[in-house]
């Protein structure tokens, strides 16, 4: 038997006060740990987190709080993370943003249809991100592959650019959340107590596929518009939920830019060029 906080990922021995945000609202967390029903509210206590270089939480890291089931609780401290995957602030130069953090396999989706998305150069920023990210593995999903025509032509392709990442270690799954084609292999990374972290551009699939793994709607999604293939994208927050099988999945927003932390040099893989799928 899992205590209710090993089931949302835990495994660092004694987890006393240790809780897991599901989700964040303006100053307030979500949080599932033992001993609570259902989910605690808590907000950062104030003098902990004063420090400039103090880590503020985000949905998905398992903290140190103060539950009081008759008042306000209070975060205490972000315990340390075993992963994180990081890009650089739109906002601020050089600054890093923490996009999703204490994650087994990182889920980076991406579009077949002709919406444009599919880009080796951003996979590569996304890929090259992910080689310091820690405890975790990184995997690309081709999504909508229902929107290219079939055909032996389709086959090859998909094959080509999955070998051209197999040469840097990097898994590529093509799925259609759309039909079911390809999930049963998306599955085998659902495993219980264990995190998948789902990153990507907006209205690539990302809680379409959440959806079709829970067997119902747990993530808010748009439908695909006809003239453009693209998903209306939904999702504006982190959101970890904990799927029917015991896995469970961290969806986020999507990115309209992937900006590298740093000045950071990378080779394209071989065989791998930009491609308009029809």
């Amino acid at each position: 038997m899992f205590s209710r906080i090993e089931e949302f990922g835990w495994r660092g021995g004694d987890a006393g006060g240790v809780g897991r945000i599901t989700s964040a609202h303006g100053d307030y967390y979500h949080l599932v740990a033992n001993g609570v029903e259902g989910e605690a509210l808590a907000r950062k206590k104030k003098s902990a987190f004063r420090a400039p270089d103090a880590v503020k939480p985000i949905t998905g890291d398992f903290v140190r709080f103060r539950h009081n089931a008759q008042g306000e609780s209070f975060i205490l401290e972000v315990l340390p993370r075993f992963s994180r995957f990081e890009r650089r602030d739109p906002t601020a130069k050089r600054k890093a943003q923490t996009l999703a953090v204490n994650f087994d396999t990182l889920f980076i989706v991406t579009s077949l249809g002709e919406d444009g998305d599919y880009s080796p150069e951003r996979l590569m920023r996304y890929t090259s991100l992910a080689e310091d990210m820690g405890e975790a593995e990184a995997v690309i999903v081709l999504n909508k592959l229902d929107l290219v025509e079939e055909g032996a032509a389709r086959t090859a392709l998909c094959e080509s650019i999955a070998q051209s990442w197999a040469e840097r270690g990097v898994n590529v799954l093509a799925v259609s959340v759309a039909t079911g084609e390809g999930m049963d292999e998306v599955r085998k990374y659902f495993v219980p107590r264990k995190t998948v972290a789902l990153v990507g551009s907006s209205g690539v699939g990302k809680s379409s596929l959440v959806n079709a793994l829970a067997g119902e709607e747990w993530m808010a999604t748009g439908e695909v518009q006809e003239w453009s293939g693209r998903g209306r994208h939904t999702t504006t927050s982190r959101e970890l939920v904990r799927l029917p099988g015991g896995a469970l999945a961290l969806d986020t927003p999507g990115i309209r830019e992937i900006g590298m932390v740093g000045e950071v040099d990378f080779e394209m893989p071989k065989g791998c060029v930009s491609h308009r799928f029809r």
